[in-house]
């Protein structure tokens, strides 16, 4: 994207008054509220269309004058002409407007991906590094988001989940504090969180924590009489459980206290023995894997769509399923390029560049043959490389594939509701609860599964790095490539899944020469919303057999 000697525009700024930043790091102010309420607007649904209606509606909230849509006109163009870029990324559409972010140009993006980075050094005991990741991650910020721009409809859902990822985050942050030892600190922090928002409970337990273990057990228990009460008073509730079982830890001087590490703080979900993440770089993007178990064969599992390596191991049953099949080979685990921990500049890739992504972790961890177990875009990816690289594919399972998402001349492609479902994640910024009853519907009505999954697809690619792989994943079709795949294939896929017809693992069955088709009983796409189990036996039923035909 070119820029214009005289535009400034590097970066739109969200996370406080809203404005343009330059390259230099200094900052441009943008024109009228208006200006400022259309640019918001626009930047908390890049790559989006909004409409006309939508934005009229965010502009002139007490009611539009006759002539707003052509205002709405004038102000795009003086948005454009402040943009500075050609072309500009303010574009047209029959039914709206939207704006084209490159990664780097939001500053929301810059906050997330530096927050990930902090707790997946913390995840990894990296607690001093951790804390000045995450301290980082939080000045970002420059005041509340949208500071200067009236609420909307169209802004308020990014609104509050870009307040709450700053909570998370500053909670975060006195984990770190915390396993690094530095419980000075994290208790003169604390306070202040605490006192800002009283009812966040997991403030109140990082609190006593940390006054615990600078010697001052009588503040600490002092501490939670103080939350108790204000519980009880404004809720009419006590303490939860974790609370509570901290306070009585406090009360007995329980040693386990004095034992720095960010599992010691309450509410923070993290697998105590997840595997070491590790990077490997060929020829420019880092690449995040991680390896357990030391069987036979080597099994590298490709993810669908976005995700984030370790925010996996937060799900009981994804863990349990990757220390399942980790006892019968040697498990690697990674993020493709354009999600989770790899490496995010360039977006997400086509198909053909991740198959060059996946032998780079291969070669990093001394794999010179795997098999590949794909889910959704994951198991495409699977393919390719068995066709392009015969000899260092030993097998294949799929799970949740089509060789191509929609097509006129394919039966079992998904329909317009099944694709309706795809601009509803992403119009509801990647929140998951409308799309469950599709994708999970053994799930709906989980409110903690729904709250996490929408965390780990936000953290996995945020709404701009999803919008793109929707399109990749519309782009796709192997339908000419499935004859050509030589290794033997498992094709795995539950039988009433509601958003992506079983019809389409008959279709790779049919078509693709040594495949063994394999449906399972349940409802959900989303691999870990069902059964895991019966996946695991199947896999490891058939590996064996790939095995036996590479020895």
């Amino acid at each position: 994207m070119g820029q214009t000697a005289s535009s400034p525009f590097a970066e739109v700024r969200l996370l406080g008054p809203v404005e343009l930043g330059r390259r230099d790091g200094s900052s441009a102010t943008v024109g009228s509220g208006l200006e400022r309420t259309l640019l918001a607007a626009l930047a908390v649904n890049a790559g989006t269309v909004v409409s006309t209606d939508v934005l009229i509606d965010a502009l002139w909230e007490s009611g539009p004058p006759a002539t707003a849509r052509h205002a709405l006109q004038v102000h795009v163009s003086s948005l454009r002409h402040r943009l500075g870029v050609s072309p500009s990324p303010l574009e047209a559409r029959p039914s709206g407007y939207l704006i084209k972010l490159d990664p780097g140009q939001l500053d929301t993006e810059r906050f997330e991906s530096l927050a990930a980075s902090g707790r997946a050094e913390l995840a990894s005991n990296q607690a001093v590094r951790a804390a000045d990741v995450l301290e980082a991650a939080l000045a970002v910020w420059r005041g509340p988001a949208l500071a200067d721009v009236s609420r909307s409809p169209v802004t308020e859902t990014e609104v509050a989940r870009l307040e709450e990822a700053r909570r998370v985050t500053e909670e975060d942050r006195l984990d770190a504090e915390l396993a690094a030892g530095r419980s000075d600190r994290a208790a003169v922090l604390a306070e202040g969180l605490a006192g800002a928002e009283p009812l966040r409970e997991r403030r109140w337990g990082q609190l006593m924590l940390a006054l615990y273990r600078c010697g001052r057990q009588a503040d600490a228990l002092h501490r939670f009489m103080l939350v108790r009460d204000q519980l009880r008073d404004e809720l009419g509730v006590d303490p939860g459980p974790a609370l509570q079982r901290l306070h009585r830890r406090v009360l007995t001087h329980d040693p386990e206290l004095d034992l720095a590490g960010p599992s010691t703080s309450p509410g923070t979900p993290v697998d105590a023995d997840m595997p070491v993440t590790r990077f490997t770089r060929r020829g420019g993007p880092a690449l995040a894997y991680q390896v357990l178990g030391d069987g036979p064969i080597d099994l590298v599992f490709i993810p669908g769509f976005t995700g984030h390596l370790e925010i996996r191991w937060e799900d009981p049953t994804l863990s349990r399923l990757f220390r399942r099949l980790a006892a019968s080979c040697r498990l690697v685990l990674f993020d493709k390029r354009g999600t989770g921990m790899s490496d995010r500049e360039g977006g997400y890739p086509p198909l053909p560049e991740h198959v060059d992504d996946l032998l780079a972790v291969m070669d990093a961890v001394g794999s010179r043959r795997a098999a590949l177990f794909g889910v959704v875009d994951g198991g495409a990816i699977a393919l390719l490389t068995a066709v392009a690289h015969p000899d260092r594919v030993a097998g294949v399972a799929t799970y949740a594939t089509a060789p191509v998402l929609s097509a006129p001349d394919y039966p079992p492609g998904a329909t317009r509701d099944q694709l309706a479902t795809l601009q509803t994640l992403l119009s509801r910024l990647l929140d998951v609860d409308e799309v469950l009853p599709l994708w999970a519907p053994s799930r709906v009505g989980d409110a903690a599964f729904s709250r996490w999954f929408t965390r780990y697809m936000r953290m996995g690619a945020g709404v701009g790095g999803a919008a793109e792989i929707v399109r990749r994943l519309l782009d796709m079709d192997l339908r000419t490539a499935l004859p050509e795949v030589a290794a033997p294939t498992l094709v795995l896929h539950r039988r009433g899944d509601r958003a992506i017809s079983a019809g389409n693992a008959s279709y790779l069955a049919e078509h693709i020469p040594n495949a063994r088709l394999v449906l399972l009983p349940g409802e959900d796409t989303v691999l870990w919303a069902g059964d895991v189990d019966s996946i695991a036996a199947a896999i490891e039923a058939w590996l064996p057999s790939i095995v036996e035909g590479d020895g």
